[in-house]
Protein backbone atom coordinates (compact mmCIF):
# COMPACT_ATOMS: atom_id res chain seq x y z
CA UNK A 1 0.00 0.00 0.00
CA UNK A 2 2.03 2.73 -1.03
CA UNK A 3 0.35 5.97 -2.88
CA UNK A 4 1.24 8.32 -5.41
CA UNK A 5 3.51 10.95 -3.95
CA UNK A 6 0.66 13.82 -5.10
CA UNK A 7 2.87 16.89 -5.87
CA UNK A 8 0.88 19.01 -3.19
CA UNK A 9 1.42 16.67 -0.46
CA UNK A 10 5.14 16.01 -1.51
CA UNK A 11 6.27 20.01 -1.51
CA UNK A 12 4.90 20.31 1.96
CA UNK A 13 6.43 17.25 3.38
CA UNK A 14 9.68 19.23 1.57
CA UNK A 15 9.73 22.82 2.26
CA UNK A 16 7.65 22.07 5.43
CA UNK A 17 5.92 25.29 4.35
CA UNK A 18 2.19 25.64 3.49
CA UNK A 19 0.45 22.67 4.69
CA UNK A 20 -0.22 20.82 8.08
CA UNK A 21 2.85 21.76 11.29
CA UNK A 22 5.39 18.79 10.26
CA UNK A 23 5.61 18.28 14.61
CA UNK A 24 2.85 18.29 17.41
CA UNK A 25 5.09 20.73 19.15
CA UNK A 26 4.61 23.36 15.92
CA UNK A 27 1.14 23.24 16.43
CA UNK A 28 1.52 23.43 20.25
CA UNK A 29 3.16 26.51 19.15
CA UNK A 30 -0.12 28.19 16.89
CA UNK A 31 -2.49 27.55 20.07
CA UNK A 32 -3.79 24.50 18.74
CA UNK A 33 -5.17 21.65 21.03
CA UNK A 34 -5.56 17.73 20.63
CA UNK A 35 -9.22 16.84 19.83
CA UNK A 36 -10.59 15.19 22.91
CA UNK A 37 -12.25 11.76 23.44
CA UNK A 38 -15.41 13.05 22.29
CA UNK A 39 -14.17 14.86 19.78
CA UNK A 40 -13.04 12.34 17.89
CA UNK A 41 -15.68 10.24 18.05
CA UNK A 42 -17.94 12.76 17.05
CA UNK A 43 -15.70 13.31 13.67
CA UNK A 44 -15.36 9.75 12.83
CA UNK A 45 -18.17 7.35 13.74
CA UNK A 46 -20.10 6.71 10.49
CA UNK A 47 -18.12 8.99 8.70
CA UNK A 48 -15.56 9.32 6.47
CA UNK A 49 -11.49 10.15 6.68
CA UNK A 50 -9.55 10.97 3.45
CA UNK A 51 -6.36 10.31 4.38
CA UNK A 52 -2.83 12.03 2.85
CA UNK A 53 1.02 11.62 3.58
CA UNK A 54 4.24 10.80 1.35
CA UNK A 55 3.91 7.32 0.94
CA UNK A 56 -0.08 6.81 1.56
CA UNK A 57 -3.67 8.32 0.82
CA UNK A 58 -6.90 6.47 1.58
CA UNK A 59 -10.41 6.94 2.26
CA UNK A 60 -11.37 5.26 5.55
CA UNK A 61 -14.62 4.81 6.68
CA UNK A 62 -15.46 4.46 10.35
CA UNK A 63 -18.66 2.51 11.38
CA UNK A 64 -20.33 3.06 14.17
CA UNK A 65 -19.82 -0.59 15.44
CA UNK A 66 -16.13 0.30 15.60
CA UNK A 67 -15.01 -1.47 11.94
CA UNK A 68 -13.08 0.55 9.58
CA UNK A 69 -13.27 -0.28 5.74
CA UNK A 70 -10.04 1.79 2.98
CA UNK A 71 -9.55 1.70 0.12
CA UNK A 72 -6.23 3.50 -1.60
CA UNK A 73 -5.32 4.37 -4.59
CA UNK A 74 -1.08 2.38 -4.74
CA UNK A 75 1.35 1.94 -7.58
CA UNK A 76 0.39 -1.43 -8.06
CA UNK A 77 -3.20 -1.27 -8.23
CA UNK A 78 -6.09 -0.36 -6.03
CA UNK A 79 -5.61 -1.64 -2.19
CA UNK A 80 -8.50 -2.45 0.08
CA UNK A 81 -8.30 -3.33 3.50
CA UNK A 82 -10.74 -3.61 6.65
CA UNK A 83 -9.85 -3.98 10.19
CA UNK A 84 -10.82 -1.73 13.33
CA UNK A 85 -10.90 1.38 15.38
CA UNK A 86 -11.21 2.73 18.64
CA UNK A 87 -9.80 5.19 20.89
CA UNK A 88 -7.52 4.79 23.40
CA UNK A 89 -7.13 6.45 26.95
CA UNK A 90 -4.81 9.08 25.90
CA UNK A 91 -7.54 10.49 23.64
CA UNK A 92 -5.48 9.15 20.22
CA UNK A 93 -7.76 7.49 17.22
CA UNK A 94 -6.32 3.90 17.47
CA UNK A 95 -6.33 2.02 13.71
CA UNK A 96 -5.48 -2.00 13.46
CA UNK A 97 -6.20 -3.49 9.73
CA UNK A 98 -5.57 -6.92 8.65
CA UNK A 99 -2.72 -5.87 6.07
CA UNK A 100 -1.80 -2.41 6.60
CA UNK A 101 0.18 -1.49 8.89
CA UNK A 102 1.32 -5.04 8.91
CA UNK A 103 -1.20 -5.99 10.95
CA UNK A 104 0.16 -3.31 13.95
CA UNK A 105 -2.44 -0.97 15.77
CA UNK A 106 -1.26 2.36 15.58
CA UNK A 107 -2.75 5.69 17.32
CA UNK A 108 -2.76 9.45 16.38
CA UNK A 109 -3.27 12.74 18.44
CA UNK A 110 -5.42 14.41 15.98
CA UNK A 111 -5.83 18.37 15.54
CA UNK A 112 -7.75 20.53 13.95
CA UNK A 113 -6.13 21.98 11.12
CA UNK A 114 -6.12 24.59 8.79
CA UNK A 115 -9.22 25.22 6.61
CA UNK A 116 -12.72 23.50 7.00
CA UNK A 117 -13.04 19.76 7.80
CA UNK A 118 -9.26 19.41 8.26
CA UNK A 119 -7.21 17.77 10.37
CA UNK A 120 -3.76 16.30 11.20
CA UNK A 121 -2.94 12.72 12.53
CA UNK A 122 0.39 12.48 15.13
CA UNK A 123 2.37 10.27 15.81
CA UNK A 124 3.67 9.12 19.55
CA UNK A 125 7.10 11.32 18.26
CA UNK A 126 5.54 13.91 17.65
CA UNK A 127 6.11 13.98 14.00
CA UNK A 128 2.97 14.20 11.36
CA UNK A 129 1.39 11.08 10.19
CA UNK A 130 -1.22 12.29 7.97
CA UNK A 131 -3.09 15.49 6.89
CA UNK A 132 -6.87 14.35 6.82
CA UNK A 133 -10.40 15.61 5.31
CA UNK A 134 -13.63 14.91 6.86
CA UNK A 135 -16.74 13.60 4.59
CA UNK A 136 -20.45 13.06 5.70
CA UNK A 137 -21.28 9.22 6.22
CA UNK A 138 -19.79 6.83 3.95
CA UNK A 139 -19.42 9.39 0.89
CA UNK A 140 -16.82 6.81 -1.05
CA UNK A 141 -18.74 3.66 -0.82
CA UNK A 142 -16.88 1.56 1.09
CA UNK A 143 -19.29 -0.14 3.56
CA UNK A 144 -20.39 -3.69 1.93
CA UNK A 145 -22.29 -5.81 4.75
CA UNK A 146 -21.21 -9.61 5.67
CA UNK A 147 -22.21 -12.23 4.00
CA UNK A 148 -24.07 -14.75 5.98
CA UNK A 149 -22.51 -17.78 6.68
CA UNK A 150 -23.55 -20.78 4.84
CA UNK A 151 -25.00 -23.41 7.15
CA UNK A 152 -23.88 -27.61 6.01
CA UNK A 153 -25.78 -30.25 6.65
CA UNK A 154 -24.02 -33.76 7.14
CA UNK A 155 -25.86 -36.67 6.91
CA UNK A 156 -23.68 -39.77 7.68
CA UNK A 157 -24.71 -39.87 11.15
CA UNK A 158 -28.22 -40.24 10.39
CA UNK A 159 -27.85 -42.35 7.54
CA UNK A 160 -25.87 -45.34 9.92
CA UNK A 161 -29.14 -44.93 12.36
CA UNK A 162 -31.76 -45.17 9.74
CA UNK A 163 -32.88 -42.27 10.17
CA UNK A 164 -35.67 -41.45 7.59
CA UNK A 165 -36.24 -38.22 8.50
CA UNK A 166 -33.11 -36.35 7.67
CA UNK A 167 -32.06 -32.90 9.39
CA UNK A 168 -28.75 -31.53 10.21
CA UNK A 169 -27.05 -33.34 12.57
CA UNK A 170 -26.46 -30.97 15.21
CA UNK A 171 -22.92 -30.76 17.13
CA UNK A 172 -22.28 -32.28 20.29
CA UNK A 173 -21.75 -30.62 23.55
CA UNK A 174 -18.39 -30.17 23.31
CA UNK A 175 -18.59 -28.45 20.00
CA UNK A 176 -21.07 -26.25 21.51
CA UNK A 177 -19.57 -22.25 21.20
CA UNK A 178 -18.78 -21.33 24.75
CA UNK A 179 -19.80 -17.67 26.20
CA UNK A 180 -17.07 -15.39 24.77
CA UNK A 181 -15.29 -13.87 28.64
CA UNK A 182 -16.50 -10.92 29.88
CA UNK A 183 -14.59 -7.71 28.86
CA UNK A 184 -14.56 -4.18 29.33
CA UNK A 185 -14.92 -1.62 26.52
CA UNK A 186 -12.53 0.92 25.27
CA UNK A 187 -13.64 4.89 25.23
CA UNK A 188 -15.69 3.94 21.93
CA UNK A 189 -18.52 1.62 23.30
CA UNK A 190 -18.65 4.44 26.56
CA UNK A 191 -19.18 7.26 24.14
CA UNK A 192 -21.40 5.54 21.56
CA UNK A 193 -23.73 4.53 25.19
CA UNK A 194 -23.81 8.24 26.13
CA UNK A 195 -22.29 7.44 29.06
CA UNK A 196 -19.63 10.13 30.69
CA UNK A 197 -16.65 9.87 32.59
CA UNK A 198 -14.49 12.43 34.72
CA UNK A 199 -10.90 11.46 32.45
CA UNK A 200 -10.03 8.73 29.71
CA UNK A 201 -8.44 6.63 32.46
CA UNK A 202 -11.92 5.94 33.84
CA UNK A 203 -12.52 3.38 31.41
CA UNK A 204 -10.60 0.31 31.02
CA UNK A 205 -9.62 -0.50 27.93
CA UNK A 206 -9.72 -3.86 26.73
CA UNK A 207 -10.57 -6.42 24.02
CA UNK A 208 -12.10 -4.24 20.60
CA UNK A 209 -12.02 -4.19 17.34
CA UNK A 210 -8.79 -3.16 16.95
CA UNK A 211 -7.25 -4.98 19.68
CA UNK A 212 -6.19 -8.70 19.47
CA UNK A 213 -8.71 -11.79 20.00
CA UNK A 214 -6.13 -12.89 22.39
CA UNK A 215 -5.10 -10.35 25.62
CA UNK A 216 -1.28 -9.91 25.42
CA UNK A 217 0.63 -10.96 28.40
CA UNK A 218 1.51 -8.10 30.67
CA UNK A 219 5.21 -7.31 30.60
CA UNK A 220 7.62 -4.68 31.76
CA UNK A 221 9.38 -2.13 30.64
CA UNK A 222 12.40 -3.88 30.92
CA UNK A 223 11.72 -7.08 29.58
CA UNK A 224 10.26 -5.16 26.27
CA UNK A 225 13.24 -2.62 26.30
CA UNK A 226 15.39 -6.18 25.75
CA UNK A 227 13.69 -7.68 22.97
CA UNK A 228 15.34 -7.64 19.59
CA UNK A 229 12.94 -5.91 17.54
CA UNK A 230 12.89 -2.95 20.60
CA UNK A 231 16.88 -2.99 20.33
CA UNK A 232 17.40 -3.03 16.79
CA UNK A 233 15.21 0.86 16.59
CA UNK A 234 18.38 2.34 17.48
CA UNK A 235 21.48 -0.17 17.70
CA UNK A 236 24.47 1.19 14.86
CA UNK A 237 27.04 -1.36 15.00
CA UNK A 238 25.42 -4.36 16.71
CA UNK A 239 25.71 -7.84 16.30
CA UNK A 240 22.07 -9.41 14.95
CA UNK A 241 23.36 -11.56 12.65
CA UNK A 242 20.44 -14.14 12.20
CA UNK A 243 17.86 -12.31 13.91
CA UNK A 244 14.15 -12.90 13.32
CA UNK A 245 13.16 -9.17 12.69
CA UNK A 246 9.60 -10.52 10.67
CA UNK A 247 7.52 -7.32 10.69
CA UNK A 248 9.26 -5.22 12.59
CA UNK A 249 8.35 -1.65 13.14
CA UNK A 250 11.79 0.14 11.95
CA UNK A 251 10.88 3.03 10.58
CA UNK A 252 13.63 5.59 10.71
CA UNK A 253 16.00 3.01 12.86
CA UNK A 254 19.65 3.26 12.83
CA UNK A 255 21.67 0.00 11.87
CA UNK A 256 24.35 1.46 10.33
CA UNK A 257 27.01 -0.69 10.23
CA UNK A 258 24.94 -3.81 12.06
CA UNK A 259 25.43 -7.06 11.53
CA UNK A 260 22.32 -8.50 9.66
CA UNK A 261 23.97 -11.55 8.29
CA UNK A 262 21.30 -14.28 7.65
CA UNK A 263 18.61 -11.96 9.42
CA UNK A 264 15.10 -12.35 8.41
CA UNK A 265 13.74 -9.21 7.61
CA UNK A 266 10.60 -9.93 5.62
CA UNK A 267 8.02 -7.77 5.95
CA UNK A 268 10.00 -5.31 8.11
CA UNK A 269 8.68 -1.48 8.15
CA UNK A 270 12.11 0.08 7.60
CA UNK A 271 11.26 3.19 5.62
CA UNK A 272 14.09 5.84 5.80
CA UNK A 273 16.15 3.42 7.98
CA UNK A 274 19.84 4.31 8.19
CA UNK A 275 21.42 0.46 6.88
CA UNK A 276 24.89 2.46 5.89
CA UNK A 277 27.81 -0.34 5.70
CA UNK A 278 24.89 -2.67 7.06
CA UNK A 279 26.20 -6.45 6.90
CA UNK A 280 22.89 -8.58 5.11
CA UNK A 281 24.75 -10.69 3.25
CA UNK A 282 22.05 -13.94 2.92
CA UNK A 283 19.67 -11.46 4.57
CA UNK A 284 15.42 -12.19 3.99
CA UNK A 285 13.94 -8.86 3.17
CA UNK A 286 10.61 -10.43 1.51
CA UNK A 287 8.19 -7.52 1.05
CA UNK A 288 9.74 -5.69 3.15
CA UNK A 289 9.29 -1.99 3.14
CA UNK A 290 12.39 0.37 2.11
CA UNK A 291 11.67 3.18 0.67
CA UNK A 292 14.27 6.08 1.23
CA UNK A 293 16.22 3.84 2.83
CA UNK A 294 20.07 4.46 3.19
CA UNK A 295 21.66 1.41 1.76
CA UNK A 296 25.02 2.85 0.93
CA UNK A 297 27.79 0.62 1.29
CA UNK A 298 26.14 -2.19 2.28
CA UNK A 299 26.81 -5.61 1.97
CA UNK A 300 24.06 -7.07 -0.16
CA UNK A 301 25.26 -10.31 -1.43
CA UNK A 302 22.77 -12.62 -2.00
CA UNK A 303 20.26 -10.90 0.00
CA UNK A 304 16.77 -11.54 -1.16
CA UNK A 305 14.28 -9.07 -1.60
CA UNK A 306 11.64 -10.09 -3.54
CA UNK A 307 8.55 -7.83 -3.62
CA UNK A 308 10.74 -5.18 -1.42
CA UNK A 309 9.50 -1.80 -1.75
CA UNK A 310 12.26 -0.04 -3.03
CA UNK A 311 11.14 3.40 -3.57
CA UNK A 312 13.95 5.90 -3.84
CA UNK A 313 16.36 3.63 -1.98
CA UNK A 314 19.97 4.73 -1.85
CA UNK A 315 22.43 1.64 -2.91
CA UNK A 316 25.26 3.80 -3.46
CA UNK A 317 28.56 1.59 -3.22
CA UNK A 318 26.18 -0.90 -2.02
CA UNK A 319 27.48 -4.79 -2.71
CA UNK A 320 24.82 -6.70 -4.86
CA UNK A 321 26.01 -9.13 -5.96
CA UNK A 322 23.66 -12.26 -6.65
CA UNK A 323 21.06 -9.88 -4.93
CA UNK A 324 17.24 -11.23 -5.75
CA UNK A 325 14.69 -8.22 -6.80
CA UNK A 326 11.65 -10.41 -8.24
CA UNK A 327 8.69 -7.88 -8.38
CA UNK A 328 10.54 -5.38 -6.31
CA UNK A 329 9.51 -1.62 -6.31
CA UNK A 330 12.13 0.16 -8.13
CA UNK A 331 11.26 3.74 -8.90
CA UNK A 332 14.21 6.73 -7.82
CA UNK A 333 16.21 3.80 -6.94
CA UNK A 334 19.97 5.38 -6.52
CA UNK A 335 23.67 3.86 -7.00
CA UNK A 336 22.04 -0.11 -8.13
CA UNK A 337 23.77 -1.35 -11.02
Amino acid sequence: MFSRLFPSVLLCTLLLAGCAPVTQNQMATKGSTPLTAKQIFALVSGNTLYMEAMSFNAHMYFQPDGTVSAHAESITGDDTDKGGWDINGENQLCLKFKVWYYGEMRCYAVYPDAGKNNFALFQDNGALAYSAKSFTGDSAHLYKPPKSPQKDTYLRESLATGQTSISPVQPSPSQQPTEPPKTTTYLRESLAAGQDFSSPQDSALSASPVQSEEAMPVVSDEEVEHTVKSMAKNCPGCNLEKSDLRQADLVGANLKGADLQGADLSRANLRRANLEDANLKGATLLNSNLPGANLKGANLTDADLSGANLIKADFTGAKTENMILNNALLEGVKGLK
